[in-house]
């Protein structure tokens, strides 16, 4: 036993600097800086500098935390299970309590929506057809990968087939934003993004009907890799939770939330039945 601590404690890592990304959702240079007294927060704690680094998309978050360039991340829920398959070292630690909103229950919870335009004649999914939707990433759960799997189901149709274009526009505020002014026809994304928009003012709340909401689906997962040093993962995990997840309440009011919780992979089974 004591043969295997040791061996156990010299294979794990502790890098002189660690990273930090998130998978982006919305604006992601404002995401990141909301992020800053959290990590410095873990940096005072584990006395290591923290990085932030910018995404790209979801895949990059998901092919740095793969490759070990980076070390603790939010990742999507969909993002999360593509992760942890790639890299069964990469652990959920914690995720979010959002806040109630116009299509968002409180709790670690939300749901993807369907939303067209209010000033458009569309009362049901079957009305949609030809029309042009949008999707947010290729990696979001409630903006591609889970409207990609149930929409057959309700249309007997993919989506690529049904509709007479699918574009990508890069997060859920886009999408938000694009189908609230009418730029598109229709957008999947997730409820709670779609609530924010809504609470900021950034849209009105008749601008947008919704057609389709989806059952409840766990929140983002904020994970580390499984390999960095015990110490480590426990010091982010403790910053994360610090006061109960309520220690930083300018971050939590920006992303909607009450608080961190802490957060288990069985809750995501739901989403690996689906696939």
């Amino acid at each position: 036993m004591g043969v295997w601590a040791v061996e156990s404690w010299a294979q794990c890592e502790s890098p002189a600097r660690l990273r930090f990304s998130l998978v982006p959702q919305g604006d992601a240079g404002r995401d990141l800086a909301a992020y800053k007294p959290l990590l410095a927060a873990i940096e005072a704690r584990l006395g290591k500098a923290v990085e932030l680094l910018l995404p790209q998309s979801y895949g990059a978050v998901v092919e740095g935390l793969v490759a070990g360039t980076i070390d603790f991340a939010i990742l999507g829920p969909a993002a999360y299970l593509k992760a942890s398959k790639a890299n069964p070292d990469i652990q959920v630690f914690a995720s979010y309590a959002k806040r109630a909103g116009p299509l968002q229950e409180e709790g670690p919870y939300y749901r993807a929506v369907l939303a067209v335009p209010a000033a458009r004649p569309y009362r049901d999914v079957q009305a949609l057809q030809g029309s042009v939707l949008a999707l947010t990433d290729p990696g979001s759960t409630s903006g591609a990968v889970l409207p990609r799997r149930v929409f057959p189901g309700l249309t007997g149709q993919s989506l690529d087939s049904f509709f007479g274009r699918v574009v990508y526009v890069g997060d859920h505020d886009r999408a938000g934003l694009a189908v609230a002014a009418g730029k598109v026809d229709a957008a999947f994304l997730s409820g709670f993004h779609l609530s924010e928009l809504i609470r900021q003012g950034r849209i009105g709340a008749d601008a947008v009907r919704v057609l389709w909401r989806s059952e409840p689906l766990p929140l983002d997962a904020i994970v580390y890799r499984g390999r960095l040093c015990a110490s480590l993962r426990k010091g982010i995990q403790a910053s994360f939770l610090a006061q109960g997840g309520r220690a930083y309440p300018a971050l939590l009011e920006q992303q909607g939330a009450l608080g961190f919780v802490p957060m288990e992979d069985e809750a995501y089974r739901i989403l690996r039945e689906m696939s």
